[in-house]
């Protein structure tokens, strides 16, 4: 299966491969084994390298397009734009080429899954889960904007959702087939006056032909997100021309009228879908932040389906999160002593001091019975605490009421919830500290306090230029094992820059996640890591470039490259290879083994010297 070609409208003629003529035949290196499904602009084959046996999906644009150089333009832009980004979670594109007379093609990334549309039919879409998705397709995205790609199409069909890294929603973002430069011809039409886009996710703009920007990606997300947030479309008309009417000029039904959602996670939602884009978030970075703070409280409480901002709201119960005891109940022992004084003003009243029942990093319940603040109220708390040097004062939003009678039959004590909102870094960060120390296995994966200069200092004496060093993996390392490395660095980091042990230590972390970023870029992909392996000499690395299937086109491309920069390498190689047949009619394995590692170092890309290698070294 891949992505969204398999859920575009499709072609009357069946999938039925029998009279195929692209299946048994070659595209590139790669031998077309089977349709995986059509699209509106090309056809997707599963496709096998016939002798490493790496897998690879190959996208063909339909012949009957072939004869339009603006179509033809429009196919090698999707590759262009996906190769110009090269982002973990985009589908991954390794070569472009032509079978003649016009059978134009490119190889990609081949991907076992199913796409987002799917797992939104499938029912309704956990808080966590959606957020999970949504906030890898913001990484993906702003990477995207900031190099000048707007994808223009987002849609949950071009969504697809693969299992990696042990997680089962890992984001693989399909289909750039209308994406743009935004150097280039920004309008929402191409050439020919046709809107492109699909009209359930097309931002007021695109709709009236209006200038294209980042802006427009995040209202298009907007939209996923309030899809997958109530389970349906913010706007559901018959006509296309309706549909584009209500992007222009309706507002969406709240979500929380549809649904039980979190209402910072509803604030998000309507600030991306904002009509005019100079009021949604300006990039997907923004909008990523706002995504984090409604994911750090999904579990926190359960907001009431019904109620709009026209009209009061009522709250129910919400369900302990995961990480707590029940709902009001104190903890026991040294938890119950770490938590914090506090009082509560609400606008106009005085400060109460008011008995504190729980709290997390997301919020707080208070015990009481009566003078309960309004539900929706902003209200000041200040806290007191043993880790804190002074007082602190923060602003919480009101979202829960528990009556004497309700806590009667939840077993609960009555009183009130509270979201803290609207955050300052520091506040965030003591907050989180108080979190800690009330909760140690809520931050066991954190890197502790006392440890975050131990763990600085070792990441920083680590080579700077060699990646495999400061992610600590194997020069030959799996990609997914480059990944893992990769984000467990990025989690720690994090967390020494949210609770830092010293004034120094977000400044060095930030410099830190700079350079494991910088590593990621040069060996967490295919293509970008054969070049970088070869011009270290790693063979082995380069192996696994081959084997996740880049084509032998960009391998010999890039040797030509190599050896025409440094003649030495080949003279070097050739003098290492006539070692080995000497060995090999000696019978010494070892001895060829050595002068074939001693050829590949100076020549890392010779195909033919890897499968004489990977054969001796088979036999032993």
């Amino acid at each position: 299966m891949f992505g969204s070609e398999l859920s575009a409208p499709r072609p009357p003629e069946p999938l039925d491969p029998s009279g195929d003529p692209l299946i048994g035949t070659r595209a590139g290196s790669f031998e077309i084994v089977r349709l995986l499904g059509r699209g509106g602009m090309g056809t997707v084959y599963l496709a096998e390298h016939p002798v490493i046996g790496s897998r690879v999906a190959v996208k063909f644009l339909h012949e009957s397009m072939a004869q339009d150089p603006a179509t033809v333009a429009r196919f090698y832009d999707e590759a262009r734009a996906v190769n110009l980004i090269g982002h973990e979670n985009i589908v991954g594109i390794y070569d472009l080429s032509l079978l003649p007379p016009s059978r134009y093609f490119f190889v990609m990334e081949y991907l076992e899954g199913e796409t987002l549309a799917a797992l939104l039919h499938a029912g309704p879409v956990p808080p966590a889960a959606a957020l999970d998705v949504l906030l890898q397709l913001c990484d993906a995205l702003q990477c995207a904007h900031d190099r000048g790609v707007v994808h223009r199409d987002l849609k949950p069909e071009n969504v697809f959702l693969v299992r990696r890294h042990g997680r089962a929603n890992f984001v693989k973002l399909v289909d750039f087939g209308i994406a743009k430069l935004r150097v280039a011809r920004p309008a929402g039409r191409t050439e020919s006056g046709v809107i492109v886009g699909t009209p359930e996710y097309m931002a007021p703009e695109q709709c009236q032909d209006g200038a294209v920007d980042a802006r427009t990606d995040v209202y298009a997300l907007g939209v996923m997100a309030y899809e997958l947030a109530t389970g349906r479309l913010p706007f559901i008309e018959r006509a296309v021309t309706q549909l584009l009417l209500a992007h222009l000029h309706r507002a969406p039904p709240p979500p929380s009228a549809l649904a039980p959602v979190d209402p910072a996670f509803e604030r998000a939602i309507l600030r991306a879908m904002e009509k005019d884009p100079a009021r949604r978030f300006q990039d997907m970075a923004a909008f990523g932040e706002a995504l984090r703070e409604a994911a750090g409280r999904v579990g926190t409480h359960t907001p009431v389906p019904g109620a709009d901002a026209a009209g009061p709201r009522t709250a129910s119960p919400a369900p302990a999160p995961a990480h707590t005891p029940s709902p009001g109940a104190l903890p026991a022992g040294p938890a119950a002593a770490a938590l914090p004084d506090a009082d509560v003003r609400a606008p106009g009243a005085v400060a109460v001091r008011t008995p504190v029942a729980e709290f997390n990093r997301a919020g707080m319940f208070f015990r009481a019975e009566h003078g309960l603040p309004p539900l929706l109220a902003r209200v000041t708390v200040g806290l007191a605490h043993p880790s804190l040097r002074a007082r602190l004062d923060v602003t919480a939003e009101v979202i829960r009421h528990v009556t004497p009678e309700e806590a009667a039959g939840w077993h609960l004590p009555p009183g009130f919830a509270v979201q803290f909102v609207d955050l300052a870094p520091e506040a965030r960060a003591a907050i989180v500290a108080i979190a800690g120390e009330q909760r140690p296995s809520r931050v066991a994966r954190a890197v502790p306090r006392a440890d975050g200069r131990e763990r600085l200092g070792a990441l920083e004496a680590r080579h700077g230029h060699d990646p495999y060093a400061l992610l600590g993996v194997a020069p030959d390392a799996e990609f997914a094992d480059v990944r893992r490395a990769v984000r467990a660095l990025r989690e720690d980091l994090e967390a020494i820059r949210e609770r830092p042990g010293a004034p120094d230590e977000p400044a060095r972390a930030t410099a830190l996640l700079a350079r494991v970023e910088a590593a990621h870029a040069a060996v967490g992909a295919p293509a970008s890591r054969l070049g970088h392996d070869a011009q270290h000499g790693n063979h082995r690395g380069v192996a696994r470039c081959v084997a996740a299937g880049v084509p032998t086109a960009l391998v010999q491309a890039r040797r030509r490259e190599l050896l025409a920069a440094d003649p030495s390498r080949a003279a070097e190689a050739q003098r290492q290879l006539a070692r080995a047949r000497v060995a090999l009619k000696l019978r010494n394995a070892e001895a060829a083994l050595a002068a074939y590692e001693a050829a590949l170092a100076a020549d890392p890309l010779d195909l033919e010297a890897h499968q004489a290698y990977a054969a001796l070294r088979a036999g032993r």
